[in-house]
């Protein structure tokens, strides 16, 4: 077995077959639940790929990093950038949806990560913590500078892109919410100037005034007293009901009507999801939002899951640890600190990036409000209590801060807290966690349960 993981290429071979297998559990697990724990598993996934990139900047860099929330900003604006203003792919004719958003994320992360990485790299500790700190509150300002492209306070609103392109919101008439620039204005028998034609806006100035009939038969305006131009008042509304006669007083009751005739609505309940521009003839009635936002979610964890264990586990990983270890060592050895610093900010953006793409997804909304200093400072909380040198250390970080607020809420319901000791009592118990991990635990979780494994190990071979 030993000489089989020595083949070239064996350790890609059996992480692949280890992320496959994590992504089929989770599969069969969002299936299975409801879509509710759907949506927090998409949240834990979502924080578990942010947190694979602070895995590798803080822990194995041993960079410290307050500024990865306004990362994940740049990768929800440029997906929701993309996805709002380019209906295909530039310089290609493939049409834009969730998947090439979330490359051009990427891209965007890999920018900003080559940029703040190199004003970083001869940065270190309270020095390289404000200069993150300062982009952490900065990023998310910018969208207040560009209203008009980055919607400003007030955020972008984004239709989802679903698989295959997305649809357009439905609602209960078969109707789609897009809304209509110009109202037909083309009336039977309107005559004069002064009326529009097919196609022209429709304004109080160019509303005919003469029709040919209205819609229930009534005669023309002229017939019941008034003549061209004149007013129109009750007294000379034409009202030819069967109970009553011109001048009678209009009411409800005897305005005329014209009933529509009803529409019938699509017949919806074996369509296929399909995008295009065709949005209503791919509405999938059994489609669950936040099945497929898990689903979503935890494919891009384990594809960034997947790169990030390589790159922990090979020689670029004993790169980032020898830097941290010690740099003057690691440059008389041929490698290069600020390259390494550089290429662990780098990574890490990316990930942060593509974790803001999903976020958006998920929250099918950006705005300054969602990528705050909180964001940044959660992840390095979670960080720090999973594990900062673990990648399962990220992943239990992760369900912390998912699970830690909904915890303290379904407890302030139990024993009627008040709402304002609701709100603060996650941020209370986060301090409190790290200040115990720190003391107790300086590896978090999961380098406790290292720690304290390693030290039964020793007991047992003293005692034998």
């Amino acid at each position: 077995m030993q000489n089989l993981l020595r083949l070239p290429g064996a350790r890609l071979v059996t992480h692949a077959v280890l992320v496959l297998a994590i992504w089929r559990v989770a599969m069969l697990v969002t299936d299975a639940v409801d879509p509710l724990t759907d949506y927090y598993i998409a949240l834990v996934a979502m924080y578990a790929t942010a947190m694979f990139g602070m895995v590798i900047l803080v822990g194995l860099s041993g960079q410290v990093s307050l500024g990865n929330g306004a990362l994940m900003a740049i990768g929800g604006y440029v997906f929701a950038v993309t996805t709002l203003n380019w209906q295909t792919v530039p310089f290609t004719s493939f049409p834009m949806n969730g998947t090439w958003a979330i490359v051009f994320a990427a891209i965007g992360g890999v920018v900003a990560g080559l940029l703040i990485g190199i004003l970083g790299a001869r940065l270190r500790g309270p020095y390289l913590a404000g200069l993150t700190l300062g982009i952490a509150v900065g990023i998310p300002a910018i969208a207040n500078r560009f209203p008009d492209l980055l919607g400003g306070e007030t955020g972008l609103e984004l239709t989802v892109p679903y698989p295959d392109g997305g649809y357009a919101p439905v609602d209960d008439t078969g109707t789609t919410d897009e809304p209509v620039d110009v109202l037909p204005t083309a009336q039977a028998g309107a005559s004069g100037d002064a009326t529009p034609a097919p196609g022209d806006e429709l304004t109080l100035d160019t509303f005919p005034t003469e029709q040919a009939a209205l819609p229930t038969g009534q005669p023309p305006l002229a017939s019941s007293g008034t003549g061209t131009g004149d007013e129109l008042t009750l007294d000379t509304f034409p009202t030819a009901q069967p109970s009553g006669g011109t001048g009678d007083e209009l009411t409800l009751d005897t305005f005329p009507t014209a009933t529509p005739e009803p529409v019938a609505s699509p017949d919806l309940s074996s369509a296929p999801i399909d995008g295009g521009t065709d949005a209503l003839a791919g509405v999938d009635v059994g489609f669950v939002l936040e099945r497929w936002q898990a689903g979503l979610a935890v494919a891009v964890a384990c594809i960034v899951g997947f790169v990030a264990l390589n790159l922990v586990r090979g020689r670029q990983g004993q790169v980032w640890r020898a830097v941290r270890d010690d740099p003057v060592a690691a440059a008389v050895s041929g490698i290069s600190p600020s390259t390494s610093k550089v290429s662990a900010f780098v990574v890490s953006s990316l990930f942060a990036a593509v974790a803001g793409a999903v976020f958006a997804q998920i929250l099918a909304y950006v705005g300054p409000g969602a990528f705050g200093l909180g964001l940044s400072l959660s992840l390095l909380v979670g960080i720090v209590l999973g594990g900062r040198g673990s990648l399962v250390g990220a992943l239990l970080g992760a369900v912390l801060l998912v699970w830690l607020p909904e915890f303290v809420l379904q407890l302030a319901g139990d024993r009627g807290w008040p709402e304002q000791v609701t709100n603060n009592a996650p941020n209370l118990i986060y301090g409190l966690l790290v200040v115990l991990v720190v003391l107790v635990a300086p590896g978090g979780i999961v380098g406790g349960i290292q720690a304290g494994y390693a030290r039964l190990r020793g007991r047992a071979g003293r005692s034998g």
